[in-house]
């Protein structure tokens, strides 16, 4: 039976069943199919639907139809699929692979906006929807230039992109008040046209907030750091020095001497001896005392820091540097002095540049290119034995003798007993004026503190009064209320001499010689018990008296002639 409706051109084969599952028509495409038998059987004529069969090394994909229509109950179609599994495996591969870029563009935290090449929208991912405000369904289908018409944002970068045709980077403001920065990146045919610009925008409005308030803690540790200088110009100016031994007044003589020129100053001594107060004192008696006063320590400055701390550097001479830059402490200090502290923990390469300018008086910023004029006194100290690290090459021998033109050496609180007196009245009454008390040491209580050997110096000397200030009741502070290890280290050492500086033989025994009579007469008035003392005759104490000039002025001299006779002093 040859039914008009039955299309021989059909690359599918349609066979027709009649109500006894006779077949009454097949197309030309079901002819070509043999072994229908293994393909259509009575069971499948009878459940319509579709099954997949292999026959002859190929696969097939057959259906059933009921349609009783007429003659016509059922129609079966047969269509060959073999190899479609791998389409099919493929297709599904694709759409996975695009579902996994759909989760990727859409949670991109940056914005990823896509343009064609006549400036239409096609585009934009999810995080459009917060840079603008609206879903992202109202942007696509629109032009960049109607977009930025609108204020959507301003100004478009793939208008400045199609005009120069390269990327763009611009600071965008868009309709809902977000700061962006955006970058239109251009892709090209091979005819040079650009066929699509793909825009990445990331929202700043937080970075900028943040660089705003960078720049008011920098403004601010600014402001802190003029404050602490002008506060360490006050205090220096304020303090005054306790010398009271042969060795400090010394000492002090020296400073006075130098202190009104502009020589670079050295100063060596143990931890605590006060080398920060003579520098300050150095500074007080300058020309200078007018201008600032900065204090530097070496070995408490990180090292990565210690170079832009000490010159500074130009904005944005490296990552994390402020824009304007910032003036290093030694730009700071012109017209005034630097107390360069632990000067020998300076590392090698920054001994180098400090050089230059204690020769030049002149630096570069870090990252600059122009020599900055300044003028600066420098004093240096160090409690470490500089000439031997010289000598071992952990200190520069140009800088040492540069630093070293005028050394003064503080001797340790242990050798210079006259001193410690003094130095508990002075801080006692800071602490009464502080505290608002009336507290005194017993004369015992000072016996015994001038005893003891001090390896802390001035530092534990002050710290100590301080303490037994603070936590005695009465008035007076007796020696029970001193701490168990000044009892245990009350006495001297027993090497006594303390050796200032490289000099003659001859010269150290005179200057030893000198130091001890002077000490001895001014401490007990009396040549017999001088001579005990030193274990020397007393005529020997008398004629070193003589020698060294001890006695005071000839009216002075004359009016205890009888009493110098008295004790043997001719």
């Amino acid at each position: 039976m040859n039914l008009q409706y039955i299309d021989d051109m059909l690359p599918v084969g349609i066979i027709l069943y009649d109500t006894n599952n006779n077949i009454i028509a097949r197309n030309k495409a079901a002819d070509e199919i043999t072994g229908l038998e293994g393909i259509i059987d009575d069971n499948f004529l009878n459940i319509p639907g579709v099954k997949k069969v292999e026959l002859n090394n190929k696969t097939y994909a057959v259906g059933l139809v009921e349609v009783n229509n007429g003659p016509v109950k059922s129609i079966v179609y047969i269509l060959e699929i073999s190899g479609w599994d791998f389409f099919h495996n493929e297709l599904k591969a694709l759409k996975e692979q695009n579902k996994e870029l759909e989760d990727t563009f859409n949670s991109s935290y940056d914005e990823i906006y896509v343009i064609d090449g006549n400036g239409i929208t096609k585009r934009v991912n999810k995080a459009g929807e917060t840079n603008y405000g609206v879903p992202v369904e109202n942007l696509l289908g629109k032009s960049v230039l109607e977009l930025e018409k609108e204020g959507y944002y301003n100004p478009s970068v793939s208008r400045l992109v199609f005009q120069e045709k390269k990327r763009i980077t611009v600071n965008q403001k868009t309709k809902c008040g977000k700061h962006l920065i955006a970058t239109g990146n251009p892709i090209f045919n091979e005819d040079g046209d650009i066929i699509r610009i793909v825009v990445n925008s990331r929202e700043i409005s937080e970075l900028l907030n943040l660089r705003k308030q960078l720049k008011d803690t920098e403004q601010l540790v600014e402001s802190y750091r003029q404050q602490i200088l002008k506060l360490s110009l006050e205090k220096i100016r304020s303090y005054e020095l306790i010398a009271q031994s042969p060795q400090m007044k010394k000492v002090m003589e020296l400073t006075a001497k130098v202190a009104p020129v502009d020589s670079t100053v050295l100063i060596m001594g143990e931890s605590g001896v006060g080398k920060g107060v003579l520098a300050s004192q150095l500074h007080k008696l300058s020309k200078r005392s007018n201008g600032p006063f900065v204090t530097i320590s070496c070995g408490a400055i990180p090292e990565h820091l210690l170079e832009s701390e000490l010159f500074g550097y130009e904005g944005g001479a490296f990552t994390g540097a402020r824009k304007q830059g910032k003036k290093g402490l030694l730009e700071l200090a012109s017209e005034g002095t630097v107390f360069l502290d632990e000067i020998t923990e300076l590392p090698l390469n920054l001994q180098v540049k400090l050089l230059q300018v204690i020769q030049e008086k002149k630096l570069i910023l870090i990252g600059g290119s122009k020599y900055i004029n300044v003028d600066i006194r420098f004093v240096a100290a160090t409690n470490r034995d500089i000439h031997r690290m010289v000598a071992e090459g952990l200190f520069r021998e140009d800088l040492y003798y540069r630093l070293n033109v005028i050394p003064i050496i503080i001797p340790p609180l242990r050798y210079r007993q006259e001193d410690i007196p003094a130095l508990i009245d002075y801080f006692t009454g800071i602490l009464n004026s502080k505290y608002e008390t009336n507290i005194k040491f017993s004369p015992e209580t000072v016996e015994v503190l001038q005893n003891y050997n001090w390896p802390g110096n001035v530092r534990e000397l002050e710290n100590l009064v301080e303490r037994l200030m603070v936590t005695k009741e009465g008035n007076e502070i007796p020696v029970s209320q001193l701490p168990e290890y000044i009892f245990e280290g009350k006495s001297r050492f027993p090497n006594r001499v303390y050796v200032l500086d490289i000099c003659p033989l001859k010269d150290a025994v005179e200057e030893l010689e000198r130091q001890l009579v002077t000490i001895a007469y001014n401490r007990l008035k009396n040549t017999y018990r001088v001579a005990e003392a030193l274990d020397i005759n007393q005529s020997t104490v008398v004629r070193k008296i003589q020698k060294y000039n001890l006695l005071s002025s000839p009216e002075q001299d004359n009016t205890k002639r009888s009493k110098r006779k008295a004790d043997g002093v001719n």
